[in-house]
């Protein structure tokens, strides 16, 4: 912003910041300093909050002229702020000479919204205790350290979901592991190894999947076209739900990420599974009435109370002594980064009916 900045221009006269006179060499050392800084740099009058001198970096950062800004007030480019800068920051001018915030928000002459830190420091305290009646102020722009602060925060959070998904989705290979190795040991019967086996793959193989992702930073790789019977019948298996029914009503095609996909119905089927019963019976089929497409899955197990049906796919929201509250979040998560909604009825069996509907 700088380079339009006028450099022949003679500096403000900010005499007021130096008792050296005009012509020495360290007031024309200050004034340069003043002209040339990088930073919004300002003149304030204390006593009427008006502003008595500003350096071209002040009119390049808000864009207002200088004599705009010679005739307007603080107030007028902190407007939000105004109340908290005079408690927290200009106390501290009077109360130790100087002062300093990082959350100040300013508003350009266009109307954008500018975070900046600030930093000031009284021009004439008078030795005999007297307040000061002028402060320098120092203004720089910090849009490029909050966008930072952001970007970070949304990986923490990101990489929060991931280890929250991998602690959930993990539990499950996890118990078919420990049961058949239960009666791998009560029987010798070598089956329980290849269940064992496969289980211990797909634990390995989610891992490895997971971490790709993270660094990717996207939920969802690859896509291709999948049927949704055979997927299904392949995801409930491998959930091992004994004592309940699958019931596939119909199939079509599916654009997603296949891995993703077998997270979000074994999340669905064991959802059923924990709050409809052991003996529920789950239903899947395709959304096609009403111009709608998509994919609903059903069961008739006890139903989610309407007062509770817009809160469970939020993080840690969960109805049982030992659940996470993870595993309906990761279904909304999965089906929002397929750009797909998900939304949560009654079904005819007075149970619980996920519908996901495609764009």
């Amino acid at each position: 912003m700088n380079e339009d900045r006028d450099h022949d221009d003679p500096p403000s006269d900010v005499s007021a910041s130096t008792s050296a006179a005009p012509d020495s060499p360290p007031e024309e050392r200050y004034r340069k300093i003043f002209h040339y800084n990088n930073d919004a740099v300002m003149v304030v009058d204390l006593e009427t909050e008006s502003f008595l001198d500003v350096n071209p970096a002040a009119c390049d950062l808000l864009g207002y002229s200088r004599e705009e800004l010679l005739s307007m007030h603080p107030e007028d480019i902190h407007p939000n702020d105004v109340e908290r800068v005079r408690e927290e920051f200009i106390s501290q001018v009077y109360q130790e000479g100087s002062g300093f915030t990082d959350d100040l928000t300013c508003l350009t002459k266009d109307g954008e919204k500018v975070p900046t830190e600030i930093s000031g420091a009284a021009l004439d305290a008078g030795e005999d205790g007297t307040d000061p009646t002028q402060m320098i102020a120092m203004l720089r722009d910090i849009s490029d350290r909050v966008e930072r602060r952001r970007e970070l925060e949304e990986t923490i959070e990101r990489l929060d979901r991931f280890a929250g998904i991998v602690s959930h989705d993990l539990k499950n290979p996890l118990s078919i592991i420990k049961g058949h190795v239960t009666l791998a040991q009560e029987t010798g019967d070598p089956d329980h190894f290849e269940a064992i086996e496969s289980a211990a793959d797909r634990m390995d193989e989610m891992l490895s999947e997971l971490l790709q992702l993270t660094r990717e930073g996207d939920l969802v790789g690859e896509r291709t076209d999948i049927e949704l019977g055979p997927l299904i019948r392949e995801v409930w298996t491998d959930c091992e739900l004994e004592s309940a029914t699958l019931d596939v009503e119909s199939s079509r095609a599916i654009h997603g990420d296949r891995d993703r996909l077998h997270e979000l119905f074994a999340n669905l089927f064991e959802n059923a599974h924990t709050h409809g019963g052991k003996s529920v019976t789950v239903r899947v089929g395709t959304l096609n009435e009403g111009g709608r497409e998509g994919v609903y899955v059903e069961d008739d197990g006890k139903g989610i109370p309407a007062d509770e049906q817009a809160t469970i796919f939020e993080w840690g929201h969960t109805t049982t002594s030992d659940g996470t509250g993870f595993g309906l979040a990761i279904v909304d998560d999965i089906a929002d980064a397929h750009g797909w909604k998900i939304s949560v009825t009654d079904s005819e069996a007075d149970g619980t009916r996920f519908e996901i509907e495609f764009p």
